[in-house]
């Protein structure tokens, strides 16, 4: 311990005498942990942090589906009670799902997202309101009767201005009166991560607000009943348990697994194909059907970051070597005198874990600083996202270990060859570490890999930027700029099935007579809309029981206008005509790529499908021309439209404007508030807006790598010039004596150049074979070729301008020699 203290008190005295090399060291490291600290936050709070709930490892989630399907899904209120009745190997379970919600407060209105939950929900889970009180099992009774509320706690502070006699207050949720018995806890937001809930409000209203997620029908269909609450066959909550102390997850699964069994013997009619999942709540980050794509994005982002790090000690790495080298005169001083090679070696990596370890002080400040930014960007969608992505002990325990890794990355080989110089040579203060023919060596070597790191991030961030503006340039099928949409849920806005059909014809007319709109349409789904409505096909001739598994397919509910508001070319067929929404009847017009996969080579029209093994088929009436209906870089896609019906009281409005459509929206919400003042839009916005959405991962992914690559170049330039100001600084006395032979000022700027342009050349080649893997990884989200010449050529373009002049300064220095003074001074 003695030696150790000795040890660091010399380093510190030794990094105090170099102030500029401390600090050109402490920055590099703070950036390169600081932005891997701050992508492992982001990772860490949406893939690895557990619920801020009491014992979470205690909690399981159980997943309802079919048998036809591989999905973790949703499951029915009366398939939860008689689970929650059933069970003995957990202490209780809980039902929640999110919901949409007309909020008013003061003559105000706005758009709510809270969760519909079970009576117990709080107790399970462990939370404690932080005002008020959790729910009572006497407000689950009757369906409507209960409208009490929890508050949020940041909802509670903005809209109710954090008053503390808040408790019996009103308000109107779509135009019910609810009171609110309490207010939860800072810190909590509910199940869902990012969607965090503005309240909770008993499962018993649910027919009050707009269920969304999951909603499924079982295979067998709804089910008798009245409202959701009755149907076991409508699958819309998540369900969670908790485990008794001692119990295994397996025996908690197979109980369950036979009470499904169970329900399934005894209401063959809506549970026949049901079966449940049982997952362990820690092993879950959204869903395990989500988190397949979710965690290996997590990973490539944590991959690239991580090689910032390794441009970082890479120059670093450069950076003691040149130390050293200027201190080899005073190491082989002590090693003559008697000092221990071990020693040395260990001073010297103590010298480095310091720099590491203030390094990374200074880089858990910028992780938190970051970590703000990022908490603070909100992506193009129609609610608030928001995690909880400040740093934690995850976060600080991953900062030291990668200033653990990064201080011994950096400062291991250059301690090892500093420590153990050439004793002679040395002691005359005539050898440099690198001395040989191979004026470069390891610091050469670690300049090529700097070089080939940075050029293939900024080659993936080249790809993503590109890929960007090919997105813009697409073929949709219809023009996203002339698209405008309003969606509207009439039930949150006080409306019964027959008042929101006669509202929604009101309002499309009245739209319609507009100058500036060519043509008014209805959909269930708009193109592009991050929403689906998966369908389960039993095609005549491909199925042959219900235990088979159907073909799953998205789709639409749409009006007869909804084709001409897109411009999209009836194939063959029809269309949807009015009396097929008037007659509700059985009709599909599906889309090419249908056509052409189930019935090649055939006429589909009058071809026929069921929804449901033994329902009423559909009968395709028409086909349509193939159009982008989830994703810009889709593929053509099978793709049903129904007829929708009159009277639905959830309906997008599709309006083809005459002019740019952004420009219009505000003006049409205006005509529809002008038939209700107090009108609350789901969501409205223009074809394009939809595109954003569904782009902003690629868009988010673009400038993301883009700043790594941008940074390591950076620091791959720093190095570079270190690099090579160094080796000048080491050739100052040839170079004197080659003016003073003759040589002119251009040929050794040109001498210069070729030594570092060479290094640049060999890690560029190598840079070009990485980014050539890295775009085939990332082949899947690019709209460009994974080998677009046009992305390499700039990405090498800008790394060798930036490279030139990293070496043209030093090189420019030393074509400025002064052979006079060098001679005298030999």
């Amino acid at each position: 311990m003695e030696q150790l203290i000795q040890d660091v008190r010399y380093s510190l005295r030794g990094l105090r005498k170099s102030p500029g090399f401390t600090l050109v060291a402490v920055t590099t490291i703070a950036l390169g942990i600081g932005v891997n600290s701050t992508i492992f936050s982001l990772v860490n709070a949406i893939l690895l942090r557990p619920l801020p709930v009491y014992h979470p490892e205690e909690l399981v989630d159980v997943y309802g589906h079919s048998s036809t399907s591989d999905a973790h899904e949703t499951t029915s209120y009366p398939n939860f009670l008689d689970y929650r009745a059933q069970s003995e190997t957990l202490t209780g379970l809980i039902a929640y799902t999110n919901f949409f919600a007309n909020l008013s407060i003061q003559n105000s209105s706005e758009l709510v997202v809270g969760e519909i939950v079970s009576d117990n929900y709080f107790q399970l889970l462990g939370i404690q309101p932080a005002l008020g009180r959790p729910f009572t099992s006497d407000e689950f009774g009757a369906p409507g009767t209960a409208p009490v509320a929890i508050l949020s706690h940041p909802f509670w502070q903005t809209r109710f201005a954090a008053d503390s006699n808040v408790l019996g207050r009103t308000f109107r949720l779509n135009g019910l009166v609810y009171t609110v018995v309490g207010v939860a806890p800072k810190g909590f937001g509910g199940m869902f991560p990012a969607a965090t809930a503005q309240m909770w409000i008993p499962v018993t209203m649910v027919e009050e607000v707009e269920p969304i997620g999951n909603q499924r029908s079982s295979s067998g269909g709804q089910g008798p009943g009245a409202t959701r609450l009755d149907r076991r066959g409508m699958n819309f909550l998540w369900i969670k348990g908790r485990m008794r102390p001692g119990d295994e997850l397996a025996v908690v699964r197979a109980e369950l697994e036979g009470i499904a069994a169970r329900l399934s013997a005894q209401y063959p009619e809506t549970n026949a194909l049901e079966r449940v999942r049982v997952l362990l709540t820690n092993d879950v980050a959204v869903n395990p059907d989500f988190d397949n794509t979710l965690a290996p994005a997590g990973m490539v982002l944590l991959g690239a970051v991580g090689l910032v790090l390794l441009v970082a000690c890479a120059n670093l790495a450069n950076m003691m070597l040149a130390r050293s080298a200027s201190r080899r005169r005073e190491l082989a001083v002590r090693l003559a005198i008697g000092a221990n090679p071990g020693r040395l070696l260990r001073q010297l990596l103590t010298e480095s874990m310091i720099l590491a370890l203030t390094g990374a002080a200074a880089a858990m400040l910028l992780a938190y600083w970051l970590a703000g930014l990022v908490a603070r960007f909100q992506p193009p969608l129609p609610i608030d996202v928001a995690f909880d992505i400040a740093p934690d002990w995850r976060v600080m325990v991953f900062t030291l270990v990668a200033a653990g890794v990064t201080g011994i990355a950096f400062g291991l080989i250059p301690a090892i060859r500093a420590s153990r110089p050439d004793l002679v040579p040395a002691l005359r203060g005539t050898a440099d570490l690198d001395a040989g023919r191979k004026r470069m060596g390891l610091r050469g070597v670690l300049v090529v890999v700097q070089v080939a790191v940075s050029l293939a991030l900024l080659i993936a961030g080249t790809l993503m930027v590109r890929s960007l503006g090919a997105a813009a340039r697409v073929d949709f099928g219809y023009d996203i700029d002339r698209m405008a949409y309003l969606a509207l849920a009439m039930e949150m806005n006080g409306y019964n099935a027959e008042e929101a059909g006669v509202f929604i014809q009101t309002a499309t007319e009245r739209l319609r007579a507009r100058p500036d709109v060519d043509a008014v349409g209805l959909a269930s789904r708009i193109p592009l809309s991050i929403n689906n409505n998966g369908y389960g096909l039993f095609i005549d001739g491909r199925q042959t029981s219900a235990s088979d598994r159907p073909f799953i397919m998205d789709g639409a509910s749409v009006d007869e206008n909804y084709f001409d508001v897109l411009q999209l070319r009836i194939v063959a067929g029809r269309g949807i005509e009015p009396a097929d929404r008037d007659e509700r009847r059985r009709v599909v017009v599906v889309t090419e790529a249908m056509a052409n996969r189930y019935w090649p080579n055939e006429t589909a029209v009058g071809r026929e499908f069921r929804t449901g093994w033994g329902g009423r088929p559909y009968q395709v009436v028409g086909i349509v021309q193939d159009y982008k209906v989830d994703t810009p870089g889709e593929s053509p896609k099978p793709y049903l439209h129904f007829p929708l019906g009159r009277h639905e009281a959830f309906a997008n409005i599709l309006v083809r404007t005459a002019t740019l459509a952004p420009e219009l929206v505000p003006a049409l919400e205006r005509e529809l508030r002008a038939l209700d003042a107090d009108l609350v839009f789901l969501q409205t916005g223009t074809g394009r807006d939809l595109a954003a959405v569904r782009l902003f991962p690629i868009r988010a992914g673009a400038w993301l790598i883009g700043a790594f690559g941008a940074l390591a170049l950076v620091l791959a330039a720093v190095g570079l010039y270190g690099v090579i100001g160094y080796s000048v600084s080491q050739r100052v006395r040839e170079i004197g004596i080659r003016k003073a032979l003759g040589a002119e000022s251009g040929r050794v700027v040109v001498m210069v150049l070729r030594q570092g342009m060479m290094l640049v050349g060999i890690g560029g080649l190598i840079g070009i074979v990485l980014a050539a893997a890295s775009a085939q990884v990332l082949s899947s989200v690019l709209f460009v070729g994974a080998f677009d010449l046009i992305s390499f050529a700039i990405a090498g373009g800008t790394l060798a301008a930036v490279a030139f002049v990293a070496n043209w300064i030093p090189a420019h220095r030393a074509s400025r020699v002064d052979p006079i003074i060098t001679v005298k001074a030999e």
